[in-house]
C-alpha cells in the first residue's frame, strides 16, 4: 500500500500537484493537531522515512496523525503503517566530499588525568580501549582534557566525539560536518555490536556502562536517519536518563517506532543514566540483551 492509498481510503486531503507547499521527497497533509481542514497544508510525510512533521507545531508519531484522522485503534493504525511499501532507508550520504576524516591534531594516549576519570566512574581503562579504541587529549585549546571517542561503522571510524573530563556545560563536542566521513547525528554509537536487540541512551559512556549491545544517539535528540536504523533491530529497549524532559523524548521516541514491527520498551533507571548505575541495576538492564 502507497501512503496516497491511505490517504485515499480515509478520505484524508493532500496538497494538489505543484503546490507552493510541496518539496521534492514530502507529500503534504493538513495537521490535524493545529490546523485540520484549513488548507494550509503544514503537516509534510517523508516519502522515504515514513515520517510526518508540521512546520508549525512540530514532530509527531504517524500513528498520532492517523488516529486523530481516523480514529481508528492502534492496533489496526500499527497494521495500516506495517503494510506501507513507500518507507525505504536514503543511503547514507558523505558530507565531507574529500573523503577524509579529520581528526584533531592534539589526540594521543590516555594520561593519568583521563584513566583516573574513567576509575571514579567505574570503568576498566584497559578493557573501554579495547573495546571503543578511546585515546586521550590533553592540553590544547578548545579541546583540552577530554577523551577523544571515534565512532565507527562497520569497523571503520567515520566520526568522532569527545567528552570533557569536567562536569557542566560543553560536556560533549564534535566533529564538525567537515571532518566527518558520515554525520554523527545518522549514526548510533555502538551500532557495530548489536544483534537482536538494541539498548538505546544518550551518550558513549552510557553505552560502556552496559556494554556491547547498546547504542547512543549523541543526545535526547534524535534524527530520521537513527530512526530507520533503529527499525532494523527488533527489539529495542529506549533507556534515557530519568529527568523530566529525557523523559519526554523517550517516550516520543518510543511513540515513534513502536507502530513499526518488533517490540519497544522504555525502562527508567533508579540512577539518573546508565552511566551512574549502580551494577545491580545494570545487570537487570542487560538481560534485555540475552
Amino acid at each position: 500500500m502507497k501512503f496516497t492509498e491511505l490517504l485515499e481510503e480515509h478520505n484524508i486531503a493532500r496538497a494538489p500537484e505543484g503546490n507552493e507547499h510541496q518539496t521534492i521527497g514530502w507529500m503534504q497533509i493538513d495537521c490535524p493537531f493545529c490546523s485540520k481542514d484549513s488548507h494550509h497544508w503544514r503537516m509534510g510525510y517523508n516519502i522515504r522515512g515514513g515520517f510526518v512533521n508540521c512546520w508549525s507545531c512540530g514532530a509527531h508519531s504517524l500513528a498520532s496523525v492517523i488516529r486523530e484522522y481516523t480514529n481508528l485503534p492502534y492496533n489496526q493504525i500499527k497494521k495500516l503503517i506495517g503494510q506501507l511499501d513507500d518507507i525505504y532507508e536514503q543511503p547514507l550520504l558523505k558530507k565531507n566530499v574529500k573523503g577524509l576524516l579529520g581528526t584533531p591534531s592534539c589526540v594521543g594516549p590516555l594520561q593519568y588525568a583521563h584513566i583516573e576519570y574513567l576509575y571514579k566512574r567505574g570503568f576498566d581503562y584497559k578493557e573501554i580501549q579495547r573495546l571503543w579504541q578511546i585515546k586521550g587529549i590533553g592540553i590544547a585549546g578548545q579541546l583540552k582534557w577530554r577523551l577523544f571517542i571515534p565512532i565507527h561503522y562497520r569497523n571503520q571510524v567515520v566520526s568522532w566525539t569527545t567528552r570533557s573530563l569536567r562536569e557542566g556545560s560543553g560536556k560533549y563536542i564534535s566533529a564538525e560536518p567537515s571532518q566527518e566521513l558520515l554525520p554523527h547525528k545518522d549514526m548510533l554509537y555502538g551500532e557495530d555490536y548489536v544483534r537482536h536487540c538494541a539498548i538505546i541512551t544518550e551518550g558513549p559512556l552510557d553505552v560502556w556502562a552496559i556494554g556491547p549491545g547498546a547504542v547512543a544517539t549523541f543526545g535526547t535528540a534524535f534524527s530520521k536517519q537513527q530512526i530507520l536504523r533503529l527499525l532494523k533491530v527488533p527489539r529495542r529497549i529506549v533507556c534515557f536518563d530519568n529527568e523530566k524532559e529525557a523523559q519526554r523524548q523517550a517516550r516520543k521516541l518510543c511513540d515513534m517506532l513502536g507502530v513499526f514491527d518488533g517490540e519497544t520498551i522504555n525502562v527508567t533507571l533508579k540512577a539518573k543514566d546508565p552511566g551512574e548505575a549502580k551494577h545491580k541495576e545494570l545487570k537487570k538492564l542487560r538481560k534485555f540483551l540475552e
